[in-house]
Formats: C-alpha cells, structure tokens, sequence
C-alpha cells in the first residue's frame, strides 16, 4: 500500500514539474521569437525606406511592410499586438512593440514582448582617394634609372602587404626602404603615393 501511494505521489509530482518545464520552455522559446523576428523585420523595413528627400515613403507604407514582413516570419496561432511608438520617415526611424499572447501547456495565458528603435543613418556615398605604391629592386632604379618591380593601388586608409622579396645575385635582401632609405612601416596605412625599393647586404 504504501508502494502504491509513493507510485502515485511521484506521478503526480513528475507530471508538475513536466508541466512547468514545459511552461517555462515555451514561454522562453516565445520571447526568444519575439526577440529575433521584431528586429529582422524592422531593420530590412529601415534598409528598404527611402529618405523623404529622395523620393520617401508614407508611414503607412512603411508599418504595411513591416507587419508584412513579420507575419511571413512569425509561426504562431497566437495573438500578436503591434504598437508603433514611433514612424518618421523623414528621419528613418522606426520604434515599435511586438507582444504575443499564447496559452501555456497548462492552460494558463502567457506574453512574450520586444521592444525595438532603429533609426537608420544617411550615409553619402563618398569613395576613398586611391594612392599608387611602386616598389623597385633597387634604388637607383626607384631614381628612373630602372623598371619597377611591383606597382599597385590601394585605397586611402588601407594597409599594403609588401611584395616577395626580389631575388638578387648573390646579395643578401635587407627589407624595403623609402626615399629617406628608412626602412619601410607597411602597418601604417597608405595616405599618399609611396615609391620603395629594395635594399641589399
């Protein structure tokens, strides 16, 4: 009898703490959801929002894509609330509130929240200055009186790998030197044209 009476006892207590594992799984599973989709689905509305300026778009425009996107995203039968704290197209930004209300395993009601402002920055179209980096075998060739080894271009702000080494007859190669023969800082990035060439022991 008492056999019986613990079987029943530990039943019941694993069919609470099932119950509420899988309450709380599913409540964060929900958040999770939550979380991840509201801001997809804003930052690909943001992206796609042309600045008044431009053309722009109604605000309207803009919640419909949105709430278009999200509904291809969100698997749920549930009822999902969408709060829009803010919508200005002008400025490219776009805050809203997703909340999601589902019923638990257990019966009992749950919500799952995200809350997200993004605003999306004008960037002009600016291209970078591009500097030309020659390297020479030696440096009477760098004076003009011999051709270039490498040549390349590189973009203003970024850093150059130097070239192999040249091979020399029967020399030693000591690195690469600039017009002042200090040897060459290939960690700093280009800022001008740069002439090197290639000093011998």
């Amino acid at each position: 009898m008492k056999n019986a009476a613990m079987i029943i006892v530990s039943a019941i207590m694993g069919f609470l703490v099932l119950g509420i594992v899988l309450t709380i799984g599913g409540s964060m599973n929900r958040r999770c959801e939550a979380e991840t989709i509201l801001p997809s689905a804003m930052e690909k509305t943001v992206e796609g929002m042309p600045f008044a300026e431009a053309g722009g778009s109604s605000g309207e425009l803009v919640i419909a894509e949105c709430v278009e996107l999200l509904a291809a995203e969100i698997d749920t039968d549930s009822d999902v609330v969408l709060k829009v704290y803010q919508n200005d197209v002008q400025k490219g930004v776009l805050s809203m509130k997703l909340q999601e209300k589902f019923q638990h395993p257990n019966g009992m009601e749950g919500t799952a929240e995200a809350v997200r402002t993004i605003i999306r920055e004008e960037r002009e179209n600016v291209s970078k200055e591009q500097y030309r980096v020659r390297f020479y075998r030696n440096r009477e060739g760098m004076l003009g009186e011999g051709s270039c080894y490498k040549v390349y271009t590189v973009e203003e702000g970024q850093c150059l790998q130097p070239p192999a080494e040249p091979g020399g007859n029967g020399v030693v190669f000591a690195g690469w030197h600039d017009w002042n023969d200090y040897a060459a800082d290939f960690s700093q990035p280009i800022e001008e044209n740069r002439d090197y060439y290639a000093a011998w022991e």
